[in-house]
């Protein structure tokens, strides 16, 4: 199921909902008198394997036209994600470094002739945080999972989208990286070797004091391949941005978790 999720699916009136499960997350959609229904559960220590049942809640959507197939594609979540190190590290001058993190992947469900969005669901649940001061930073998701140096003993996960991060410290001071703010609405999706991948984010810190660039490529790390671009980012960025980035995320900023 995990490697032909990402679909177009045919739904008529009177047919048995459509299952879909993701991790822990259950999935139900089915049309009635001409609406598109959709329920989700997410299974937990008690129930294990949830089931559709008269105990289900429903989202009913009536669509423009006669429409009967829907599409389901992979979308980052809809804020940043906070993102911390697996272990402290500390760049020195001229040091490039490439990194990656894991961030869980919502399941988007539209109308597939109109392509309007039904209902996007996170395939894990995550955490609000707020990142930054009191006086100035952003809502954001706290990941718990860690940015770490490679991927190679680490097992596959379909509901996990796989991000490259090269990092390259131009300053004339040590970085020290402990954790960061990633902002992955600027990021397509692939699908490569049946693993989600996001395209490489390139950020080059010029100093404490100054801009630091940051751009996403708009591929994959030449290592990897091409892939299959299957999900364009939300907000997509055509040029690098010139921002403080790392005074705002590598300083020892106030994060509460919610």
């Amino acid at each position: 199921m995990a490697q032909s999720i990402w679909d177009t699916y045919q739904v008529n009136d009177g047919d048995e909902p459509l299952h879909f499960s993701l991790d822990g997350l259950h999935l139900w959609i089915k049309k009635d008198n001409g609406e598109f229904w959709i329920s989700k559960k997410y299974a937990d220590e008690k129930d294990l394997q949830p089931s559709v049942n008269e105990d289900n809640e429903w989202a009913r959507w009536a669509p423009k036209e006669n429409d009967t197939e829907i599409e389901i594609s992979p979308v980052f979540p809809d804020l940043p994600v906070i993102v911390g190190s697996e272990f402290p590290l500390k760049l020195i001058p001229g040091a490039k470094i490439k990194i990656y993190c894991r961030i869980p992947v919502w399941m988007k469900v539209s109308v597939k002739k109109s392509d309007y969005v039904m209902q996007e669901v996170p395939a894990v649940k995550l955490s609000r945080t707020w990142f930054g001061t009191p006086i100035e930073g952003e809502l954001c998701y706290w990941l718990t999972s860690k940015a770490r140096r490679n991927l190679v003993d680490v097992e596959k996960k379909p509901y996990l989208i796989n991000c490259p991060i090269e990092i390259t410290n131009k300053s004339e001071t040590d970085l020290t990286f402990e954790r960061f703010c990633y902002r992955v609405e600027r990021l397509g999706i692939y699908l490569l070797n049946n693993e989600l991948w996001a395209d490489e984010t390139k950020i080059v810190y010029h100093g404490e004091e100054q801009h630091s660039d940051v751009s996403m490529t708009g591929k994959l790390p030449a290592d990897l391949g091409k892939g299959k671009l299957i999900s364009k980012p939300r907000n997509p960025v055509s040029k690098s941005l010139a921002t403080r980035t790392f005074k705002m995320l590598f300083d020892d900023t106030l994060i509460s978790a919610r």
